[in-house]
């Protein structure tokens, strides 16, 4: 695109103004300044409009995540209900698994005969939906495992030694009984609130936490329940069968007078406040009726969202959704 004369003229007398150059030495000067000008807005205008676009992709992709997520817990709640339908006699409540992929690409969906897991699959439109019911027995508790749980559990799926994961173990232990020097001198503490507390454990590392974090909840003081576990916990305590995980060191048994009893208690002071909440949210939680529903979406694009989202099961009610992992389904639409 040439400069218009205007333009030149205009940059011309510039030059000539606070240079003292001739009108007719200035005149390339104009046109190659003029030039560089353009070249730079072309260039600035390219990367705003780069920069827009990939923050629409952005949006976009972060939309549709948000509608996978909340179509999981609506799929969640959906088959909570059908959970309860079985026991008013819903013949077809434990339904075969079909669909395009094979149960080895979405194993925490297998049934092996002997497992308390309840599995629904759906279909709406092209995108098909697995959705595995399981207690809250089935996971490491937080606040009840027992230490040999723990010990296994860091050190068959945490990747550590046996003499950090005995360390570890020993750790959460000491953190929910207050025995940690950073839980020692709290009041009124319930002991594990979240998974992410984890992190706060003396020893504990990013990248076990990472390996380790499907597999535990600070829901329900209870040993592990194998046949309701996932799969992979299964394979952990494969022949166990409930057998050798007694209680142990800060099991359900072992947690702290301050400790136990702080989760029945609620705020007495009578102020509102996040922690007066969140108490009256665990005192409502200890009926210990949490329940954890995995859900699998195959989306027609042949990805696979997983998400966890745990249920209060006697009020059918969301407590929290994590989202687990995504994957592509190989070779869904080969014929």
């Amino acid at each position: 695109m040439a400069p218009s004369g205007s333009a030149i003229r205009s940059v011309q007398a510039y030059i000539v103004s606070y240079h003292g150059s001739s009108p007719e030495k200035s005149e390339g000067f104009a046109v190659a300044l003029l030039m560089w000008m353009i070249a730079g807005m072309s260039l600035l205008v390219t990367a705003v409009i780069h920069f827009a676009q990939d923050d629409i992709g952005l949006a976009e992709q972060r939309l549709a995540e948000a509608r996978t997520e909340s179509a999981a817990r609506g799929v969640a709640l959906l088959v909570a209900r059908d959970a309860a339908l079985q026991n008013f006699g819903d013949a077809g409540a434990l339904r075969q698994i079909s669909g395009p992929q094979s149960t080895d690409e979405i194993g925490s969906s297998e049934e092996d005969g002997r497992s308390r897991i309840f599995t629904r699959s759906y279909e709406f439109g092209d995108t098909f939906v697995i959705a595995s019911m399981h207690p809250a027995s089935g996971f490491v508790s937080l606040n009840g495992g027992s230490s040999e749980e723990m010990r296994r559990l860091f050190a068959e799926i945490g990747g550590v030694g046996q003499a950090q994961s005995a360390n570890l173990a020993g750790a959460v232990i000491d953190y929910r009984t207050q025995r940690a020097s950073n839980t020692a001198d709290l009041e009124n503490f319930p002991g594990f609130r979240a998974r992410e507390e984890l992190l706060a454990v003396q020893g504990m590392r990013k990248n076990i936490y990472e390996r380790v974090k499907d597999y535990v909840q600070p829901y329900q003081r209870s040993l592990l329940n194998i046949d309701a576990a996932p799969k992979r916990l299964r394979a952990v305590f494969a022949g166990q069968a409930n057998q050798g995980l007694g209680q142990g060191a800060g099991s359900a048994a072992g947690t702290s007078g301050k400790a136990s009893g702080a989760v029945r208690s609620a705020a007495s002071d009578g102020l509102v406040t996040f922690e007066s909440i969140y108490r009256q949210k665990a005192a409502a939680l200890a009926g210990n009726d949490a329940v954890a529903v995995l859900v699998e979406v195959v989306l027609p694009d042949d990805r696979l969202m997983s998400y966890r989202i745990w249920l209060s099961d006697s009020e059918q009610r969301v407590i929290r959704s994590e989202r687990v992992a995504s994957s592509l389904i190989r070779g869904r639409n080969q014929t």
